[in-house]
């Protein structure tokens, strides 16, 4: 048994044949030489044409009259260095290792093919963000444009432009690997024959040194006391577990082991949308403190079984995030002059307390459920900066001979 182009099993080598090339026979392949002319007045350049093989949209083979510029006729001063040019060019399709090019736009490739039968094989949450990135970036600049004309250097200078009108280096990292993900299954399936994409680059990430959202101490004690049910558990239990919005709105109380103090993260919630961890390490056991135990064992009490969520809506379904941080997380920390907070700032606040407290890294890493220890080490970057405050007091007691006790109570006052 034998694969046509679509994937689907064809019993032998003529019905595949036929599968591909839409029952057509193709011609015999013939040894091109390609032909060769000057164009342009004060840059003159080289140009080569040659006939290539082409997929149709029906999947039909047909042939087309391609043109390419070779190089300046500076940097190819005689006829026979832009033949030499033009030869190695022509190679792949004289030797017969270039396979037949697609016609296909991207957007019918994206629309027909990609989406039914890729996207389902994502996460619900990713496929949001694939389906955000493919409408709002991708589709409206290349959507029109074939396959087999997306080049490396059209798809850099798109890359420096969304970079140049202010958008955030991670969101254009993240429209590169969506179009580099696409582009990869239109090469895997044979529309293309190089993914342009693997081929760009992205400028070094900039430091960020704007301060994350966090919060200290004595303002989580502040916020509980304004939020009302059941925020102010979710808030406090973020606060204690790290936990992710999304693993903590999917908790059930099967996951919950009150005597051994531990819970164990196995799903996560988007849109109402259930699904696994977001990755291997983000499912694992997290140890509860005395106070965490507590607040539980005061929830169970309204418990109706094991496979109940530990927060849910009347209906016993899981309560949206987005309306709980809507209608109370934001009204409350404007009250209290605290802003840019989110259910994520509380995840955030939980791994500078614990550098706080001196645990190593390789244990927040563990109890966060980062996949590296390199975005555990970036939140340190943000971390509550009692440590520098005294490092840079030590430095002034230094200089002005201040004695220890005074610096530590400017510090204080300072914070």
């Amino acid at each position: 048994m034998l694969l046509d182009a679509r994937g689907t099993l064809v019993a032998d080598a003529e019905q595949a044949r036929r599968a591909i090339y839409g029952g057509k026979k193709m011609a015999r392949r013939r040894f091109q030489h390609g032909s060769l002319f000057r164009r342009g007045r004060r840059n003159k350049v080289w140009v080569g044409r040659w006939w290539e093989e082409i997929i149709n949209p029906d999947g039909s083979i047909g042939r087309t009259r391609r043109a390419e510029v070779l190089g300046t006729v500076a940097e190819l001063p005689s006829r026979s260095r832009a033949m030499e040019v033009l030869s190695k060019r022509l190679n792949p399709i004289n030797s017969g290792t270039q396979r037949p090019q697609s016609t296909r736009s991207y957007s019918d490739f994206i629309t027909k093919d990609w989406m039914p039968v890729v996207l389902p094989t994502l996460k619900y949450a990713t496929q949001k963000h694939y389906r955000y990135i493919l409408d709002i970036h991708l589709l409206p600049t290349f959507g029109s444009i074939r396959l087999t004309d997306i080049k490396r250097e059209c798809v850099q200078s798109f890359l420096a432009a969304k970079l140049n009108s202010g958008l955030a280096w991670k969101t254009v990292k993240h429209i590169r690997s969506v179009f580099g993900r696409t582009l990869a299954t239109a090469e895997d399936w044979g529309y293309i024959n190089q993914n342009p994409v693997s081929k760009t680059e992205l400028p070094r990430r900039p430091r960020n040194l704007s301060p994350r959202h966090v919060l200290q101490p004595h303002q989580v004690h502040l916020l509980t006391k304004e939020l009302s049910e059941p925020s102010r558990s979710i808030a406090l239990l973020l606060v204690l577990t790290g936990l992710r919005i999304g693993e903590l709105l999917a908790l059930r109380w099967k996951a919950v082991d009150l005597t051994a103090g531990t819970l164990r993260v196995i799903e996560t919630v988007y849109d109402g949308h259930f699904d696994t961890p977001k990755t291997d390490r983000s499912a694992r056991l997290i140890p509860l403190g005395a106070e965490a135990v507590a607040l539980l064992k005061r929830l169970s009490q309204d418990q109706v079984n094991a496979n109940s969520l530990v927060f849910a809506t009347r209906a016993g379904g899981p309560l949206s995030r987005h309306n709980l941080l809507r209608r109370h997380l934001k009204p409350a920390c404007k009250k209290l002059e605290l802003g840019g907070i989110t259910w994520h700032s509380l995840r955030h606040s939980h791994a500078t307390m614990l550098d706080a407290t001196g645990a190593p890294l390789g244990t927040v890493q563990a109890l966060l459920g980062h996949s590296s220890s390199e975005i555990t080490r970036e939140i340190y970057l943000h971390a509550i900066p009692d440590d520098q405050r005294k490092a840079v007091a030590g430095v002034e007691a230094l200089v002005f001979g201040l004695k220890r006790t005074q610096v530590a109570g400017a510090s204080q006052s300072g914070a």
